[in-house]
């Protein structure tokens, strides 16, 4: 099971549901940054982020001609793992900064089944929504059967929270 989250654009989520505008992002690293982030970035519509790895990219091969070749192929590596494990993030930064609001929260196998999971709660009128509040229903008090439980306390000793019922006069 993975964990996805839910995006929508501005207004209702109903509409954009409608609209086919929902963005489902899996809780993942992402092999397809690792393996062709040139291609992986402009598919996902990140271009800030690919002008971002552009960037790294052409000043790690500057490393490479001008420092040391050793030194660029550690730092290279260690930013292509680096970005593959962040793709999510960086497609939810994107996606926050073209106006899309975090929806709702779904566990699921594929993006399919998250898709299904998350119209099939949104349907129902019953399922509180992500981010509404929901005060619980206030217990009915119980009636007392016994009289509490109260161990004597010893005047040179603090009372220990939760062992002794204070009586008045005591010292707390």
């Amino acid at each position: 099971m993975a964990t996805f989250t839910v995006h929508a654009p501005a207004g209702e989520i109903a509409d954009a549901a409608r609209a086919d505008a929902l963005v489902f992002v899996p809780e993942k690293g992402s092999w397809a940054a690792l393996l062709v982030p040139f291609l992986w970035a402009p598919w996902h519509r990140l271009w800030w982020v690919f002008l971002g790895w552009l960037a790294v990219t052409l000043a790690l091969e500057g490393v490479d001609r001008l420092v040391d070749p050793t030194l660029a192929t550690i730092l290279s590596t260690a930013f292509m793992i680096w970005f593959a494990l962040a793709a999510a993030e960086l497609r939810r930064w994107s996606l926050e900064r073209r106006g899309y609001r975090l929806v709702g929260v779904v566990e699921a196998s594929d993006v399919i089944e998250a898709e299904c999971r998350f119209l099939g709660g949104l349907a129902d009128p019953a399922r509180p929504r992500f981010g509404e509040v929901v005060t619980p229903a206030r217990p009915r008090p119980e009636p007392a059967t016994a009289p509490a439980v109260t161990r004597p306390t010893s005047p040179d000793l603090p009372p220990v929270v939760g062992w002794a019922v204070p009586k008045p006069g005591d010292r707390p």
